[in-house]
């Protein structure tokens, strides 16, 4: 009958589900059973057991054959152990720096941020456009800020805060603590929840209401240990006791010194929150800048309707609410998740870019090895293929063996990858926002799993396909082993050449990177490495000049009197401590320019000697208020050389912001203030005693260790304040190594890649021409036989090698001529196409090939001619 024909047809379609070695032994008498049950059952239940049984042993009979294959994969990767350790190794390295950088891109990059659907939250920043030098990441003020919440539609919330290092008082210690000053609504503005208790709630934002205090998880443990209950516990901080009502969950620890530009770049993350409990008064007057403003659009609202809206209203308080010299701010608002990640997501990127060539070069390494490997086992694959083995057979077998080394490289790059995560974290290296956070979770261990199955499944497809085409006249014609393969040869050519290519680009991006390293560490600083510092921030009982005055009047002279001490100065503004200050100028006599800015800072005369900072022409001010004497100012040599490059510079009389003048009595050399990187600035030092502040370093130059003196200079702070704890105590030495912190890593990092690149192509090329040799041992034999020197058999496996890497070496410096220009921004003293590295790169790789192919050549020199052609 036609349906029962049709029903057959059908069931012969769904035989396929099993596998092919089964569809072979039982497929015949499998349908002739289905077709007899047809004639005699129930069609249904026929079918329902034909279902059935396709459901539970199509999968069993895969399973079994899956096993089998991996048994014999096993007993093929421990007859040849050397290739798998090589293998294993390559995979490894490759799949290792792959999920290293994941993790670290998933951390930053991709794993949500601990707040409430952060892509509506936003940062808000008033520039001044017409100032020179000012970055436009500068949050508005008390007033502006206030004015925008009362003002502003576009927003569901606003809020603020200021970051703020608070003295903990605890019987016996007192530390600086990372904290922020923030408004009732914070919490709520960013959705972020409490581990224990609550958050500060707009009620505790009140004048009097104030001395609540959340704490971070990391705080509580530290102080309390793990399970003491700490709710209604209470701390001093600086002279004030506050009671704890929350404690925030470990992932939230906001503000960080990397979520956003130009913080106070000594608090790493916060440990406290307390109230800013701003009065009337304060939230209408001019009183500086905030530490950041938050805020979190309606639904709808989008970003550029947010900032038409504040700006509009900027422009009609800025010439009310700012003093003229602060005039003339703009408003941007950028999105909140841009400016976190924003400072390391081109370098994240970088490392995606470098770590991707390595796995590429790594994957092309393993398919070298398995063609290689392949064209040993062609009389295996063709006696196989002789009894009756079908060609997918054969490819699922050596499919198999790929993913099986595939994903044991891809377990030891997960334990690479771990101990790089925790090194990494470590090191921590440069400010990545939410680095501590970086881990193996589970999205990393997919990625790893999936990236192993994908290389075993992609560069272990051509072996297979090669090794399984198999011609069996040809092979039995030939002794059954020679020669059938040998049409691999040009793959694993043209892999050697990609391989050697991809390391030329990483080698010559590493070699900018270290050629600017170098050049960064061999600038002059202009200051002397071995001065000790230490910063003194004075809280604010400390409300006028004369009483800052008297403190490190008092300080430094103890200090001055402790054995072994020289000199000991004072600066508000420390040379690479990110402290800059900005001031406008007014030279007498030149005609005025607008808006122009100058650096200024409050120093003592004593801190050039502390600092090491030669005097270049007139003297130093000096410290002491001398009645009817002008006020004295000392500028440096980028001032000098800038405006008066001709005249001149003492005697001659400025006004930096709306002050008084000044009249300038010395030339001092110039120092690198905001960066190693960055050329020194114009920069006026003012008396410290005339322009005092409550935040300073204390400078001090010994004839002994400087670290011997920080127990003593502490001591006697504390015997001045019990609640001043001085902070930051290191040598400019110091400063120096935290500056190039960033570059050093990026450079290491970059470098280390680029090592592991050419190492596996060194390996694949060892390999080939090993395997060449090998394969090539008769003819090579037969021309010692016919008189061919060692030397010439030597040049002979040599010439191939390094024809190969010339080849690379052409094709990889083109490519480098390109990809270099996009590490341009990480370059310093040195151009894309800086010829020293140009020239050392091709050295480097032809010595490295030449090495590798020194060994398969020296063999091949020595090769016996006469057992070369018995084992033909």
């Amino acid at each position: 009958m036609a349906w029962r024909r049709s029903a057959v047809k059908i069931y012969r379609a769904l035989l396929f589900v099993y596998p092919a070695e089964f569809r072979h032994e039982y497929a015949v008498e499998m349908e002739q059973v289905f077709e007899d049950r047809l004639a005699h059952e129930p069609r249904l239940r026929v079918w329902l057991d034909v279902l059935m049984d396709l459901a539970l042993t199509a999968p069993k009979e895969h399973l079994h054959i899956l096993v089998a294959d991996l048994r014999y994969a096993a007993r093929v990767a421990a007859k040849s152990p050397a290739f798998t350790f090589v293998a294993l190794l390559a995979m490894a390295l490759g799949i290792g720096a792959t999920t290293s950088v994941f993790s670290l891109i998933n951390a930053v990059l991709i794993r949500s941020l601990p707040y409430e659907d952060p892509q509506r939250l936003v940062y808000i920043w008033t520039p001044i456009p017409r100032i020179k030098n000012l970055p436009a990441e500068m949050s508005p003020g008390t007033a502006d800020f206030y004015t925008f919440r009362e003002g502003a539609r576009s927003f569901s919330e606003l809020t603020m805060f200021s970051q703020a290092r608070l003295t903990l008082v605890r019987p016996g210690e007192s530390r600086r603590v990372g904290a922020a000053k923030v408004a009732g609504d914070f919490f709520e503005t960013l959705g972020a929840r409490t581990q224990l208790g609550r958050t500060i709630e707009p009620s505790d934002d009140q004048p009097g209401h104030a001395h609540v205090v959340v704490i971070s998880d990391a705080l509580r443990r530290s102080l309390f240990g793990p399970d003491k209950e700490v709710l209604g516990e209470t701390l001093q901080l600086d002279r004030e006791i506050y009671s704890i009502v929350g404690v925030m969950p470990q992932s939230f620890r906001y503000p960080h010194n990397s979520d956003f530009p130009y913080s106070d770049s000594d608090i790493p993350s916060t440990d406290l929150w307390i109230p800013a409990a701003l009065t009337a008064q304060q939230k209408s007057a001019w009183d500086g800048f905030l530490s950041g403003a938050v805020g979190r659009l309606k639904p709808g609202a989008s970003l550029k309707q947010a900032q038409a809206e504040l700006n509009a209203i900027e422009t009609r308080i800025d010439p009310v609410i700012h003093p003229e010299i602060f005039r003339g701010m703009a408003v941007l608002v950028r999105p909140f998740v841009d400016t976190a990640v924003g400072p390391v997501r081109s370098l994240l990127w970088l490392l995606l870019g470098a770590v991707s060539a390595v796995l590429l070069i790594e994957s092309s390494n393993v398919a070298n090895l398995l063609l290689a490997r392949a064209a040993g086992r062609v009389h295996e694959m063709g006696v196989r293929t002789a009894l009756g083995a079908e060609r997918a057979r054969l490819i699922r077998q050596m499919l198999t063996e790929a993913v099986m080394l595939a994903l044991g490289g891809g377990a030891l790059g997960a334990a690479l990858a771990f101990a790089a995560v925790r090194l990494l974290v470590r090191w921590h290296p440069i400010d990545i926002p939410r680095l501590d956070e970086t881990s193996l979770d589970a999205q990393v261990l997919l990625f790893t799993v999936a990236v192993s199955l994908l290389t075993g499944l992609t560069f272990g497809l051509l072996p297979a396909l090669a090794a399984s085409r198999v011609n069996v006249s040809a092979l039995l014609k030939q002794g059954g082993n020679k020669g059938v393969a040998g049409s691999s040869n040009g793959l694993r050519n043209s892999l050697i050449v990609a391989e050697v290519a991809m390391s030329v680009v990483l080698l010559a991006a590493a070699g900018l990177l270290i050629r600017s390293f170098v050049k960064v560490q061999s600038v002059d600083t202009g200051f002397a490495p071995s001065t000790l510092t230490m910063r003194f921030v004075l809280d604010a009982r400390y409300d006028t000049a004369q009483k800052i005055n008297a403190f490190f009047g008092s300080l430094m002279g103890e200090v001055t009197n402790l054995p072994g001490v020289t000199v000991v100065g004072q600066i508000t503004g420390l040379p690479l401590s990110h402290g800059e200050g900005l001031s406008t100028l007014e030279i007498k006599g030149r005609p005025a320019q607008k808006d122009e800015t100058v650096n200024s800072r409050s120093a003592t005369s004593a801190y050039f000697r502390a600092m090491g900072i030669p005097l270049l022409e007139g003297r130093l001010f000096q410290d002491e208020d001398v009645p009817g004497r002008a006020a004295e100012i000392v500028v440096s040599r980028s001032f000098r050389e800038r405006y008066c490059p001709n005249d001149p510079c003492t005697g001659r009389e400025l006004r930096i912001g709306d002050g008084n003048w000044h009249a300038i009595v010395g030339v001092v050399a110039d120092v690198r203030h905001s960066s190693l990187e960055q050329n020194p600035q114009p920069t006026v030092y003012a008396p410290f005693r005339f322009a005092p502040e409550p935040r300073a370093y204390l400078t001090v130059r010994s004839s002994i260790p400087p670290a011997q003196l920080v127990p003593s200079i502490t001591k006697i702070a504390r015997s001045l304040d019990p609640a001043i704890t001085p902070e930051r105590a290191g040598t400019m030495a110091d400063l120096e190594a935290d500056a190039i912190r960033p570059r050093r890593f990026q450079t290491v990092v970059l470098s280390v890649f680029a090592g592991v690149a050419v190492f596996l192509a060194l390996v694949g090329l060892y390999g080939l021409m090993a395997y060449a040799v090998k394969q090539r041992a008769a003819e090579i034999g037969i021309r010692i036989a016919l008189g061919a020197s060692s030397a010439q058999v030597l040049r002979m496996v040599l010439s191939k090698g390094l024809a190969l890497t010339a080849a690379g070496l052409g094709i990889g410096l083109a490519g480098a001529f390109a990809v270099t220009r996009l590490v341009r921004s990480w370059l310093y003293g040195v151009t894309p196409t800086d010829p020293v590295t140009f020239l050392l790169v091709p050295a480097m790789i032809l010595a490295v090939a030449f090495a590798a192919c020194l060994i398969p050549a020296w063999r091949a020199a020595r090769i016996d001619p006469v057992a070369s052609l018995r084992s033909e």
